[in-house]
């Protein structure tokens, strides 16, 4: 589901699951050691990017009576944060390039991101929210320090937003061609100064708080409000 190779002085880690890219368990893990492995690799950046030609991510994927086992959940909710603490911690300048859609546990990827460029036929959202299904990574509370009013606005309604919006909410930086687009990303990503983001990074602390709203959530989590049969009979529509 996730592979990761050395590619012009970039370690470029790759979401492979299908049309949507959506991610299982084995997934999650699968990309942790991927970013774990990317980050001791010396001072390389690392570009998260997908080889679907409709999705970044559009999320997370179980089947029904899985995502009905509160214990299979935090499991990924685990997962998740392990990931969101490695990408924040990690010393390496990490880029998501996005072409498509980046719904859900995408979305959340690229807020971990140190920079996110994508086409401007890219579209973000937390469709999840309407669906009953929480922050796989914690990140979510943190998006008023890390980012604009707007940004955790547009987050928060659970609503599809365009590329446009994003960059006006200072989630997308830049703007890359779809043509071509993966060599346009890899060649944004060689062209990054790995040892200032080092600098950046080592002061950077992260919020107290990034988790207490999810394990709240945890706490009060009625499984019978989702399905994942619903989330991705509303994917496969857009």
């Amino acid at each position: 589901m996730v592979s990761i190779e050395e590619s012009e002085g970039v370690n470029k880690i790759v979401i492979s699951n299908g049309v949507n890219s959506c991610l299982n368990n084995d997934g999650l893990r699968d990309l942790l050691i991927a970013i774990t492995d990317a980050s001791s690799s010396g001072d390389s950046p690392i570009l998260l990017t997908s080889d679907s030609k409709r999705a970044f991510c559009m999320g997370y994927t179980s089947d029904c009576k899985r995502i009905s086992d509160k214990m299979h959940l935090r499991e990924a909710y685990s997962l998740g944060t392990t990931i969101a603490k490695t990408m924040l911690a990690s010393k390496r300048a990490i880029i998501s390039a996005i072409d498509g859609y980046a719904l859900g546990l995408g979305l959340e990827l690229a807020l971990c991101s140190d920079i996110v460029i994508a086409t401007e036929r890219s579209k973000f959202g937390m469709p999840e929210v309407a669906f009953g299904l929480p922050s796989l990574t914690g990140i979510l509370p943190e998006v008023p320090d890390r980012y604009s009013g707007l940004a955790y606005s547009l987050i928060k309604k659970g609503k599809i937003f365009d590329a446009m919006e994003a960059k006006e909410a200072g989630i997308v930086k830049e703007f890359v061609s779809s043509e071509n687009f993966q060599r346009h990303a890899l060649g944004h990503a060689r062209n990054v100064e790995s040892r200032l983001f080092r600098i950046i990074k080592n002061g950077y602390q992260g919020s107290q708080n990034r988790y207490i709203l999810d394990d709240l959530f945890f706490k009060i989590y009625d499984p019978t409000c989702l399905t994942m049969m619903q989330l991705e009979r509303f994917r496969n529509s857009i």
